[in-house]
């Protein structure tokens, strides 16, 4: 392995870790926020949703903890997205990245 390829491999790794990193933070922004309704473990069938989209019942949970003035930003779900996003792009393109790499070694080859 030369040390571009392990400078790319690095870099995926870097991106996917990220990925996680910020899917780790946006699950503890949302379970933080949510805590606050009824507590932490109660109505997560209504609250688990909440995680990665916008419907109706997050909206009622959003608007009600403002009024009891609610501590912390209001969760965001694209902030999960985000993470999910920078997850994968770090994964796919390590593995595009091999095969290309695979594929011009083999030309060399010939």
């Amino acid at each position: 392995m030369t040390t571009a390829a392990s400078g790319q491999t690095r870099m995926h790794t870097w991106l996917s870790n990220a990925g996680l990193a910020i899917m780790a933070v946006a699950f503890v922004w949302w379970f933080l926020f949510y805590a606050q309704w009824t507590g932490p473990l109660r109505l997560l069938d209504l609250k688990v949703p909440c995680l990665v989209t916008t419907i109706d019942e997050c909206k009622f949970f959003q608007s009600r903890l403002e009024e009891f003035h609610a501590s912390g930003p209001v969760y965001q779900p694209a902030a999960w997205w985000v993470g999910m996003a920078t997850f994968l792009a770090g994964r796919f393109s390590g593995r595009i990245s091999a095969r290309l790499a695979g594929r011009v070694g083999n030309k060399d080859r010939q």
